[in-house]
C-alpha cells in the first residue's frame, strides 16, 4: 500500500509539471491563434508537433541532466528514427522518453476509471503502454531495415546489367529511380538529387552507407565507391557483391525458418493447451 502510495504521489507531481506546461503553451498559442490555425490546417501532424513543443522545456531538462544510460537510449532512439520517415523524424529519444511517460500516464488514468484500482492490472498497463511507444518505432525500424536488405541485391543486378549495357553509372541510377520503386529506390533518388547539386558520387554512397550503417550496404557503397575511383569491373564487383548478398539473405530466411517452430511455443503454452486442458476437464 505505500508503495502503491508513492506512486501516485510520483505521478501526481509529474502531472502538475505537465499542466503547468501545457498552460504556459496555450496561452502562448492564444497569442499566435492564426498562425497556429494554418500550421493545423497544412499539416496532419499537428497535434504530434503540438504536443512535443508543449513538453519542450521537459525535454531540454532531460538533455541538461547528463545522466549516461538516458544518453545511450537516446543515442539509439535517434539512430533508428533519422531512416525512418515522417512523422518519426519529429522524434528523438528525450522526447520519446516523455512520451512514454504520457502514454503511462493515460494508461493509468483509462484503467483507474474504468476498471478500478487493481494493483497488479494497473501496474502491467502502465509498463506495457511505457513500452509501446518505443515497440512502434523498433518494429517500423526492423521493416525498413528489412525491405532494404530484401531490394538490394535486385538494385545491384539492375545496376550490373545496365553497367554492362554500356550505360553510364550516374545515368544508371536515374533510370533505376524511374522504372522501380521501394523503400531503397527512394534512397536512390535521394542520392540522385544530391549529386544533381553537386556532391561527388563516392561522398553521397558514403552518406547513404552512414545512414543506415549496415554492413551489406557498407560493402555495395565500398565496391561502388572502389571501382568509380579505380575505373576497374564495376560490372563484375556489382555482380560479386549481389550473389553474396542473395547468398546472405538465403541464410538469413533459413535461419528464421529454424526458429519458426521455437517462436510458436510460446503462443501454444499460452494460449492453446490452455484451452484444450480446459474442454477435456470439462467433458
Amino acid at each position: 500500500m505505500i508503495y502503491l502510495s508513492l506512486i501516485f504521489i510520483c505521478i501526481f507531481i509529474i502531472f502538475i509539471f505537465l499542466i503547468n506546461y501545457l498552460i504556459n503553451f496555450i496561452s502562448n498559442i492564444n497569442k499566435n491563434k492564426k498562425l497556429y490555425k494554418a500550421q493545423r490546417d497544412n499539416d496532419k501532424y499537428f497535434l504530434l508537433n503540438f504536443i512535443l513543443k508543449a513538453i519542450k522545456p521537459l525535454t531540454n531538462t532531460l538533455k541538461n541532466a547528463k545522466i549516461s544510460y538516458i544518453d545511450m537510449y537516446s543515442k539509439k532512439v535517434t539512430d533508428m528514427v533519422k531512416i525512418l520517415d515522417i512523422p518519426y523524424t519529429y522524434i528523438d529519444g528525450y522526447n520519446l522518453i516523455l512520451l512514454q511517460i504520457l502514454s503511462a500516464f493515460f494508461a493509468l488514468i483509462l484503467i483507474s476509471f474504468t476498471i478500478g484500482y487493481d494493483f497488479l492490472i494497473l501496474t502491467v498497463t502502465v509498463i506495457l503502454f511505457f513500452i509501446l511507444p518505443y515497440l512502434k518505432i523498433a518494429q517500423s525500424y526492423k521493416t525498413k531495415i528489412n525491405l532494404i536488405l530484401k531490394q538490394l541485391p535486385d538494385l545491384t543486378d539492375l545496376l550490373s546489367v545496365m553497367v554492362s549495357s554500356g550505360i553510364d553509372f550516374n545515368n544508371a541510377l536515374i533510370k533505376i529511380s524511374k522504372i522501380a520503386d521501394g523503400v531503397l529506390l527512394e534512397e536512390i533518388e535521394t542520392i540522385n538529387s544530391k549529386i544533381s547539386f553537386g556532391l561527388p558520387v563516392q561522398k553521397a554512397f558514403e552518406e547513404f552507407a552512414q545512414k543506415y550503417n549496415l554492413k551489406q550496404i557498407t560493402m555495395f557503397t565500398d565496391a561502388v565507391n572502389f571501382s568509380l575511383q579505380s575505373g576497374l569491373g564495376m560490372a563484375d564487383s556489382l555482380n560479386k557483391i549481389s550473389q553474396q548478398l542473395k547468398s546472405e539473405n538465403a541464410s538469413v530466411a533459413e535461419k528464421q525458418a529454424q526458429q519458426a517452430p521455437v517462436k510458436m511455443l510460446i503462443p501454444m503454452t499460452l494460449l492453446i493447451f490452455p484451452t484444450i486442458f480446459i474442454l477435456l476437464l470439462l467433458r
